[in-house]
Formats: structure tokens, sequence, C-alpha cells
């Protein structure tokens, strides 16, 4: 119920259901048993960060890689240095070194990989 008061509105950010406070989306974001990302475009890195330093268990399915913007272009690969300009490379930046996460193939069609953790 209360994801669906966060997502449902008329536009985003617009409808009456719209969480637009951000200590009202830090309570309820905080009170999740789960985090899933489904294609959070952006948000993906944010994600796997906030479930890990959270405690949560996540799922997260990235898209894009957004290699391009400048607030991406800094992300490299543990150990090679290697920066993120890839889908693969996403894939293991968002995974690597982080205890107990893993990653699967989906089965449906386009990005379809999960990063996550129980």
């Amino acid at each position: 119920a209360q994801v669906a008061r966060v997502i449902q509105g008329d536009e985003w950010g617009q409808g009456s259901n719209s969480v637009v406070d951000l200590a009202e989306a830090r309570r309820i974001v905080g009170g999740c048993s789960v985090v899933v990302g489904m294609h959070p475009d952006q948000a993906a890195q944010a994600i796997v960060e906030f479930a890990i330093s959270s405690g949560k268990p996540f799922a997260v399915v990235p898209c894009c890689v957004y290699s391009s913007e400048s607030q991406f272009r800094t992300r490299r690969l543990p150990g090679s240095g290697k920066r993120v300009t890839d889908y693969a490379s996403l894939v293991e930046f968002l995974s690597a070194g982080r205890p107990g996460v893993q990653v699967a193939d989906l089965d449906f069609e386009g990005k379809s990989t999960v990063i996550y953790r129980l």
C-alpha cells in the first residue's frame, strides 16, 4: 500500500498520491522490507547502495549505463580500474566486492540480468 502511494499519481510528482516530501519518502523507503528496481535508469547504483547500507534484501535489473553523463564518468571497476562503459561492466560494478550479492539472468527479452541479495 505504501509503495502504491509513492508511484500512483496523475503524473510523476503531480498527483495527490505522490510523495514529494523528502522526510516522508525516507520514512516510506526506510520501512520497506525489500528494495526492487526494474530498469531504474540512473537509480540502479543508489538502490544497491541504499539496500546494502540498510541491511535490506534487494533485486535490481539495470538497463542503461549512462557512461557519458558527468555523475557516472568516475565509476570504475574494482581491481582493474576500467571505466564502466557498457552493460557487462555496469553489472560487474554493481555486484563486485559486495558480500552476498549474486547475479542471475531472467527469462525475458531485453536487459534481463538481475543483481540481488537475499
